[in-house]
């Protein structure tokens, strides 16, 4: 059973984070309050707290989402057409026990490293 994970974090500017998750990314919005949101992730939660003087805002190493190899090539292509760019370009490749995966990092508004990957079976 595959259970969603929940993710929190802080960002210098909610608006932009809400315009790149939910208008470049194609996630769904949640709840909001004006000081933070909820963003529906790839099936998963991120809440996203607007920064304040007591709660500043630190950019997370990474974190990431597992795709299918169709939303993965999808996705890599809309940030080759937009202002976006690539911490690492994408990268497939085929694995030992003929499995073929691929992966690729863009950072959001907030400088938060993004990790897309696939993983998929080749038919023999």
């Amino acid at each position: 059973m595959n259970n969603p994970f929940h993710l929190s974090f802080v960002v210098p500017h909610l608006r932009a984070a809400e315009d790149f998750y939910i208008n470049f990314l194609d996630c769904k919005k949640g709840r909001d309050t004006g000081q933070w949101l909820d963003i529906i992730f790839f099936g998963h939660q991120l809440t996203l707290h607007q920064e304040t003087t007591s709660m500043p805002a630190q950019a997370i190493d990474h974190f990431g989402v597992i795709l299918a190899k169709s939303e993965w090539l999808s996705l890599s292509k809309k940030v080759v057409t937009s202002s976006n760019s690539f911490k690492l370009a994408p990268i497939e490749k085929l694995n030992e026990d003929g499995s073929e995966s691929g992966k690729f990092i863009i950072n959001d508004p907030a400088g938060n490293l993004i990790e897309f990957k696939f993983y998929e079976k080749l038919a023999v």
